[in-house]
């Protein structure tokens, strides 16, 4: 199967869930990835690229975007790349990878009968949604009867459905971790008793409430043999180093910057529980089902997170380890000291292994891949 995939741009650490699946998907089909810009080259396995210049927007077009009256990318120079490109690969489908980066791919598009699925994977789905114009072009693409859609989450997908766009051509396909990436080596003894958040420092990370809820487990506990790891970099980690601060709790709390996937499996290595109180800020900006979650199940570890999205597709509260409502520091906090007793559980690597793992997921996306070209 030719199978042509698209983003804005391609490589990098972020997207590390599309390499994941470019990886997997090559070995067996044809891929060809356009993308607008390469991120950081030299670290970038796929060779089957092609990049098309992405040209900006007119002044009208930025304008009507602006003022939320119509959201356009077509642009000659563009469509005329995208058309040859095409020409020469014919693929069987065209994969684009994120709602909103979807439209510049589909408004320079000259074959209207190639298949072509849009995948939503948080913001496109949440966020995105507040603007007219951009729920008004969803509804009309997704209307022809050769647009499908895939939501990381069902939360996404129930959120298009609010807003009467058509997702009746859907799936929900959660992504797919490579156990074999992330497996529990031998525990360390070790003295110190480690919480762990690996993710950006995004707002919706909820990062001020995980610190304001670990200050008062400290403050509930006679020993003080605990640490909080917190990675991520930008521009809030002064924000967060300054409630650190003010909360007086510098000691126990270690900012360690960007992680590679390798690094985050060793600091899951060496932690007891994973944190990640997700929160839906004021912009609307809602999660999917963080990869990290999975990540961390995949290595066994017990997981203090929060009824945000797609979270309860993945965590059960009591079982997997603790949900709580967001923003809500005090239970947060009463919950990191229930947990504490909490042992490494291979429970939580049999969830990813029965329901998230790679090769279930490959088989899931190929096989919608056949339904979409019958």
């Amino acid at each position: 199967m030719n199978i042509l995939m698209y983003s804005n741009s391609f490589g990098g650490h972020t997207p590390t869930f599309i390499m994941q699946d470019v990886d997997h998907l090559s070995k067996n089909n044809n891929l060809l990835y356009i993308c607008n810009t390469i991120l950081d080259s030299g670290a970038t396995r796929y060779d089957n690229i092609k990049v098309i210049q992405a040209y900006p927007m007119t002044l009208l077009q930025r304008a009507m975007w602006k003022f939320d009256i119509h959201l356009s990318y077509k642009n000659k120079h563009f469509r005329k790349e995208l058309t040859q490109a095409i020409h020469e690969f014919k693929p069987d489908l065209i994969h684009c990878q994120f709602g909103i980066e979807s439209l510049r791919l589909i408004d320079n598009l000259e074959d209207n009968t190639i298949p072509v699925v849009i995948q939503f994977r948080g913001f496109d789905a949440s966020k995105m949604l507040t603007k007219k114009s951009y729920v008004k072009r969803l509804k009309e693409i997704l209307n022809k009867d050769n647009y499908y859609s895939i939501f990381v989450a069902n939360s996404l997908r129930k959120n298009l459905k609010k807003h009467d766009i058509n997702v009746q051509n859907s799936m929900i396909l959660h992504s797919g971790i490579d156990l074999n990436k992330f497996k529990k080596e031998k525990d360390k003894e070790k003295d110190t008793f480690v919480f762990l958040q690996v993710s950006s420092l995004a707002e919706k990370k909820g990062h001020e409430y995980t610190l304001k809820a670990f200050a008062k487990f400290l403050s509930t506990q006679t020993s003080k043999n605990f640490k909080l790891i917190l990675t991520g970099d930008g521009a809030r980690k002064i924000l967060l180093q300054n409630l650190v601060n003010t909360l007086g709790i510098n000691d126990y709390v270690d900012f360690v910057g960007f992680v590679s996937p390798t690094e985050a499996k060793e600091l899951m290595q060496d932690a007891d529980i994973f944190l990640h109180h997700s929160i839906t800020p004021a912009n609307g900006d809602e999660e999917g089902i963080p990869n990290a979650l999975m990540e961390a199940m995949a290595m066994e570890l017990p997981v203090l997170s929060t009824y945000h999205a797609g979270i309860t597709e993945l965590v059960t509260d009591g079982i997997n380890g603790y949900l709580v409502q967001e923003k809500d520091v005090n239970t947060y906090a009463l919950r990191m000291v229930d947990i504490i007793s909490w042992k490494k559980m291979k429970e939580n690597r049999d969830v990813i292994a029965n329901e998230f793992e790679i090769g279930l997921h490959i088989q899931k996306l190929e096989a919608y891949y056949i339904q979409m070209t019958k």
